[in-house]
């Protein structure tokens, strides 16, 4: 089965954009339709997923990295070589305070929907009660009708059939 970018998109919890993006990125393959659509796989979908677990770490190996080439270059200074080591590590608490941000951002969304998902069926349950109310209403209301619909015959046509019944 494949999916559109909008699917995919609902499905990790991103933007449409973000996702050709990181398709890019990953540098995952994709089958097109004749419209030229991206038609996403399973195996498609679980890339992203996996890509989107690591894109931190990626972010953290791509920092030590240029943190190894800075290292190449020679500094003289004992001091300065301790201020970039404090600096190089306060970049790395900062990468994984963002990280943890991210992911506290995850649950209170999380959180809301759950909350959002309750009320709908607090809500749901009032509309039924509702609707029995309805339904209990119109058929007191039918019953009503169907003995007001037994009008009495007015006294006058009595009176007239019963005289010129014999």
């Amino acid at each position: 089965m494949t999916m559109k970018t909008v699917d995919v998109a609902k499905s990790l919890g991103i933007h449409p954009s973000t996702v050709l993006k990181w398709v890019k990125m990953a540098d995952i393959e994709l089958e097109r339709n004749e419209s030229g659509h991206c038609e996403f796989t399973e195996e498609n979908v679980e890339a992203l997923r996996n890509f989107q677990k690591n894109r931190n770490r990626q972010a953290v190996v791509k920092v030590v990295e240029k943190v190894v080439e800075k290292e190449e270059v020679v500094i003289s200074d004992e001091r300065t070589q301790d201020m970039q080591k404090q600096l190089d590590q306060l970049f790395l608490r900062l990468i994984e305070n963002e990280k943890r941000t991210e992911e506290k951002a995850g649950e209170v969304v999380t959180f809301q929907i759950l909350e959002h998902r309750s009320e709908i069926d607090r809500l749901n349950k009032v509309i039924t009660k509702l609707e029995n109310r309805v339904v209990e209403l119109e058929s007191q209301l039918k019953s009503e009708d169907s003995l007001k619909g037994k009008k009495p015959v007015p006294r006058w046509r009595s009176f007239l059939t019963g005289i010129f019944s014999y």
